[in-house]
């Protein structure tokens, strides 16, 4: 198909007002202590959308199973783990007994597993996706355990925040290392780059109480303090972009959601108004449809790789198009070109 008859068609198709599936934006998502909320936002803070409003007290740690489609939370209040569709629908009870204080909530999709800290049991723990299988992980030498992240090749990582430090173990609770245990307050969250071997955490400066972000090697060797925020501030979560080299956290005492490079650079407010007490963090990075090279938007690179795939109807595409296919249809054709107009990015 030339470029001249698909732009034709395009032209005919705006006239005829033909529409196309709805574009799946790349999302934060995050829960609100003070609201009792659960929300979701574009990755610049636009479009705010309540995904729970109801039925919540104080939810805080939240991962997401983007494969499954699914959100898991836990609620402190509550003292409940539970999921839902990641519109907020279908709401189902995970953990109901045995918690009391969860905190922070990492998935292991590739094992069928949750794991999550409870500073009341001072106890870190896993289960089945479902719930079921509950065991005891780490159950002694806790004094308030609160951020959980996972290698799934082996490792996870916590935050002690009523010690101050941050430990690593084996998946089963085995092998614990003490990684960080000096100058640190009262750490929050914390978010793994596993390709370069850091860690990234939320905590505030023992003088002066200021919110930091910082981040050290996964051996907790180099420590950085990469945002000083203020005395007024208390960081929690922290989630990562690493293809865009971006970080996002919320602050509780700040009442918003906040954005950086890697190393602390360029710090941006995306969520300002309507928050009382953001807590937990996560991020939905799935690639935008008809984003072929991979940028988070849809720009003229990418309407050049449609036209360079753009088949007549039915005509099934070779692999290398699939990123032009953006309605998943098999084929490139006008309905592809529709979506990609409508997300158009100027370079």
């Amino acid at each position: 198909m030339s470029r001249r008859a698909v732009s034709t068609l395009a032209t005919l198709a705006l006239t005829l007002g033909l529409c196309a599936s709805a574009v799946n934006a790349q999302r934060i998502y995050w829960t609100d202590s003070g609201t009792d909320k659960i929300q979701r936002a574009e990755l610049d803070g636009s479009n705010v959308e309540d995904l729970i409003v109801t039925g919540l007290a104080s939810p805080q740690g939240i991962a997401l199973d983007l494969t499954g489609e699914k959100m898991y939370w836990v609620d402190v209040f509550n003292d409940t783990i539970q999921r839902a569709n990641l519109d907020g629908s279908d709401i189902e009870d995970v953990v109901t007994t045995g918690l009391n204080t969860p905190r922070g909530i990492a998935i292991d999709l590739a094992a069928g597993k949750i794991y999550w800290t409870d500073s009341g049991t001072d106890k870190i723990q896993r289960a089945d996706l479902d719930g079921t299988n509950v065991e005891d992980l780490v159950s002694s030498d806790l004094l308030e355990p609160w951020g959980i992240a996972l290698d799934p090749a082996g490792k996870m990582y916590w935050t002690d925040s009523g010690v101050g430090r941050i430990q690593r173990a084996d998946l089963d609770g085995s092998n614990i290392e003490d990684i960080i245990t000096t100058d640190l307050v009262n750490p929050r969250e914390i978010a793994l780059d596993l390709d370069a071997g850091r860690m990234y955490f939320t905590d505030q400066t023992r003088s002066t109480l200021e919110g930091v972000i910082q981040r050290a090697d996964l051996d907790g060797a180099n420590v950085e303090t990469l945002v000083v925020i203020s005395a007024s501030s208390r960081p929690i979560g922290i989630a990562l972009d690493l293809a865009m080299e971006k970080m996002y956290w919320t602050d509780g005492f700040k009442h918003n959601v906040q954005r950086a490079d890697l190393d602390g650079s360029n710090v941006e407010d995306l969520v300002t108004t309507g928050l009382q007490f953001p807590a937990g963090i996560a991020l939905d990075l799935r690639g935008v449809p008809g984003d072929c090279d991979d940028d988070g938007r849809i720009t003229l690179i990418d309407h050049a790789w449609f036209f360079d795939c753009a088949t007549g109807p039915g005509e099934i595409v070779l692999t290398d198009c699939d990123c032009a296919d953006a309605n998943s249809d098999e084929h490139v054709d006008l309905i592809d070109f529709w979506i990609l107009q409508s997300t158009f990015t100027e370079p």
